[in-house]
């Protein structure tokens, strides 16, 4: 099976929802600020991430949107969290 990369001019901003495609799946809700903003987490998915996978992860896995980032990435959230935490304390 081959897994489709993510691009950024299928990503679109809905308000406080991330939506994907032409059918505006839901991809995630950015409600509380912090330190991963929709931008910040816009470029992970778009670098790191195959739709395929992505929406196995969030709809049959029923993980959240960012525990699917961190759990691929773990350094990069790390560091937007360290980085957010010394710009806010």
């Amino acid at each position: 099976m081959i897994a489709t990369p993510f691009h950024a001019t299928d990503l679109h901003k809905e308000g406080i929802y991330l939506t994907y495609g032409p059918k505006r799946q839901f991809v995630a809700r950015f409600k509380h600020g912090g330190p991963v903003t929709m931008a910040k987490f816009k470029k992970e998915l778009v670098c790191s991430h195959k739709v395929e996978d992505y929406f196995f992860d969030l709809n049959i896995s029923r993980k959240a949107p960012l525990e699917i980032l961190k759990e691929k990435n773990p350094s990069w959230y790390e560091g937007l969290k360290q980085a957010w935490m010394e710009k806010n304390s």
